[in-house]
């Protein structure tokens, strides 16, 4: 199944799923059908330098990984690219997802800084099951080294195991070591 996509002229729905460990589904404006609704949505700052080469990598990982049905690739375009790309993984994001992105981004010759978006209160607007890549406004960044962005597409990882390395790759491990052993639901399959 192809890969859907909202492009930046178009809006991102979030809708209830009803469903407590995966409670948001997502759709392109004026497609909310249930056969269009995705669990996850990878979003991607179009006005990065190699963002094309980025989304044709990232089409076929997710096509390898029979990902498609269950993605939302969304289009977004700030008025200013920011000078490194800031990578954002949702905490019930699957490592499969995870790992499709960061291989799609290491051939890109950017300066990465990376962070795991954490749910703690559940009223996160969906946030917990995307994946941003680069981000809306220039923040400081706190650069990634190429062996740890590498780690992050290292084979057998688990859930906890990712997001331990994420903490530790933005300096965070201290602050969330009590929360690194959730374990949230892999997709759904209709």
């Amino acid at each position: 199944m192809p890969v859907l996509r909202a492009s930046t002229e178009q809006n991102l729905v979030i809708h209830r799923s009803g469903d407590p460990r995966l409670p948001h589904l997502f759709s392109v404006d004026g497609d909310g059908t249930p056969g269009q609704r995705r669990r996850w949505v990878v979003s991607i700052n179009v006005a990065l330098e190699g963002a094309q080469d980025l989304d044709r990598r990232l089409v076929q990982e997710l096509a390898a990984l029979e990902l498609g049905r269950d993605v939302l690739l969304e289009d977004f375009k700030p008025p200013r690219a920011p000078r490194c790309v800031e990578l954002q993984v949702g905490s019930r994001v699957p490592v499969p997802l995870v790992q499709a992105v960061v291989r799609s981004l290491l051939p890109l010759a950017h300066r990465w800084s990376v962070q795991l978006a954490e749910d703690e209160d559940g009223a996160d607007g969906g946030q917990a099951q995307r994946v941003y890549v680069g981000g809306m406004v220039q923040r400081e960044c706190a650069l990634a080294p190429p062996g740890k962005l590498r780690e992050l597409a290292a084979p057998g990882l688990s859930l906890p195991q990712l997001h331990r390395l994420l903490r530790m790759i933005n300096g965070t491990q201290q602050r969330h070591a009590h929360a690194a052993d959730a374990e949230p639901p892999e997709p759904l399959r209709p």
